[in-house]
């Protein structure tokens, strides 16, 4: 596709004329603000965009651009200005004191790792709720286990108790003279 050399230009062109960064056109393009097309060359593909297209977008969203010199139209070169002038500090863009350059990959790091530990307080803090709830299940199952103990000790104790609970009692000398000589021998084979 052939195109009209007074209305489409290469990105870098359009870009000298309007003073628009070449990136900055080439997203209006892929985002189909401005009309643009692909023309092939020896070298591939270059992308072609439309002046008039260029201009109505930066009328659209605001943004300056260069202006055209009548004379030689939107190919001509972009304007020089008369002399050449020293920037002064209202030129310069104001940087807020106490602020410093920082490498955008530095930057970036920085946030990996804020973003971690941002995920770590996450996860410290759904480990501290799980243990607060096994605690407080624990603290209800010794409770009940306590009660089910003083069921048993009082069905026991009743005097028309059911002669299987008399089943469920350790046989011999009582629980605890059972559990003393465990622990004896136990110790026992440990020392030998």
């Amino acid at each position: 596709m052939a195109h009209d050399a007074g209305d489409w230009l290469t990105l870098r062109e359009a870009s000298e004329i309007t003073g628009v960064p070449t990136s900055t056109i080439r997203k209006w393009a892929r985002h189909k603000n401005i009309p643009s097309f692909l023309e092939q060359n020896s070298d591939g593909y270059l992308r072609i965009v439309s002046m008039s297209g260029i201009k109505r977008w930066t009328d659209e969203i605001g943004r300056e651009m260069a202006p055209l010199t009548p004379d030689k139209g939107p190919r001509g070169e972009r304007p020089q200005p008369a002399g050449e002038v020293e920037p002064t500090a209202e030129d310069e863009p104001r940087i807020p004191e106490g602020s410093m350059l920082v490498p955008l990959d530095a930057w970036n790091r920085m946030l990996n790792q804020l973003g971690n530990l941002h995920e770590a307080g996450q996860a410290l803090a759904e480990a501290r709720e799980r243990a607060a709830k096994a605690e407080t299940e624990t603290h209800f199952l010794k409770e009940r286990l306590g009660e089910l103990r003083n069921e048993l000790e009082q069905a026991r104790a009743a005097p028309d108790a059911d002669p299987r609970l008399d089943q469920m009692r350790p046989s011999g000398t009582g629980a605890v003279s059972l559990t003393r000589k465990i622990y004896r021998s136990w110790r026992k084979r440990r020392r030998g």
